[in-house]
């Protein structure tokens, strides 16, 4: 039943947008460029700003973080070693290093939590007891994965064609860069951002990011020349959506072996959700930027996206045996 529910009411709604991309800019030749702007300078630094204000950071926060950037780092030395087996050109090193480092928790993890603590078997009489400590940890894994997606992947991006001085040159430009500061001293000084004239503008803004980045990469496919046989792909997509959860399964063990308290069942498979999750769009937008292998990055999103169909619900499957609530 979940696995049906998660293709009508998650994947079907993100596949369409992409089709709404892929058949306007057959038809009118979408400035792809334009859509990577807007998302940089307004949609994403609206995203960062509401998400962060909003939320309430559980003392246990710093387990989950470092259990987010342990991940991440395994994941960048993976792509690092793989690299130099394949012989990539910085360009390929870059792009499979934003594509398994980091996932579309924004778009489809959010959705998945949601989805997963508000069904049985966690619905207990009608109620859903543990969905408000499971959207709390899925924040917080979401503002640690958009703060490092929107400044290290962004550099990891640039860094495939230039110079690290030029890549940090564009990276200084970027808004992104100036929100994350912005919105710890706003709640750091108890300052109420609702009531400032801009915050309905960071509102709307935010919840654009889906559709545009949809769309995005849907105007990107129609200039792709799709190859699904690529080796280079499925090697990608086998990197995000195996090797990544099964690291982060071990993580999880690793931590409640070490640390009196760990991780809370509830905690644990959200993190393996969060594992779990497809490659992010916008290490499609970013390559689309950069002009950093736009077509090898594009498809890995769409395999990754379209393969996790498969693979999320077995991981859900296997974090409800390993983690009983």
């Amino acid at each position: 039943m979940i696995f049906v529910y998660l293709l009508e009411h998650t994947m079907l709604p993100i596949f369409s947008l992409i089709l709404i991309g892929f058949l306007l800019d057959r038809k009118f030749k979408i400035d792809i460029n334009t859509l990577a702007k807007l998302m940089f300078y307004l949609i994403v630094p609206s995203f960062i700003f509401e998400n962060i204000y909003e939320t309430e950071f559980p003392a246990a926060s710093y387990n989950i973080l470092i259990s987010a950037f342990a991940l991440m780092l395994l994941m960048f030395m993976i792509a690092t070693i793989v690299s130099k087996i394949k012989n990539y050109d910085g360009c390929m090193l870059e792009s499979l290093r934003n594509a398994t480092m980091f996932n579309n928790s924004g778009n489809l993890g959010v959705a998945l939590v949601a989805l997963v603590f508000s069904h049985p078997p966690f619905l207990v009489d009608g109620e859903t007891p543990y969905l408000g400590e499971a959207m709390v940890v899925q924040i917080l894994l979401l503002i640690v994965q958009n703060v490092t997606l929107n400044t290290i992947g962004l550099y990891q991006a640039g860094r495939g064609k230039m110079s690290a001085q030029a890549a940090i040159s564009v990276i200084m430009h970027m808004p992104i860069v100036y929100v994350f500061p912005l919105v710890i001293l706003v709640k750091y000084f108890n300052l109420d951002a609702t009531q400032f004239f801009l915050w309905p503008v960071i509102q709307h803004s935010s919840e654009m990011l889906l559709p545009v980045a949809m769309v995005s990469m849907g105007v990107q496919l129609s200039r792709t020349k799709i190859q699904w046989l690529n080796a280079d792909v499925w090697l990608a997509s086998f990197l995000k959506l195996v090797v990544a959860p099964i690291l982060g399964l071990g993580i999880i063990l690793l931590s409640d072996h070490l640390t009196s308290g760990g991780f809370s069942a509830v905690a644990a498979l959200v993190f393996l959700i969060y594992c779990a999750v497809p490659s992010p769009v916008n290490s499609a937008i970013f390559a689309i930027e950069f002009n950093n292998c736009p077509e090898y990055a594009t498809q890995v999103v769409m395999n990754t996206t379209v393969l996790s169909g498969i693979t999320i619900p077995l991981f859900i499957f296997l974090g409800h045996i390993l983690f009983s609530i």
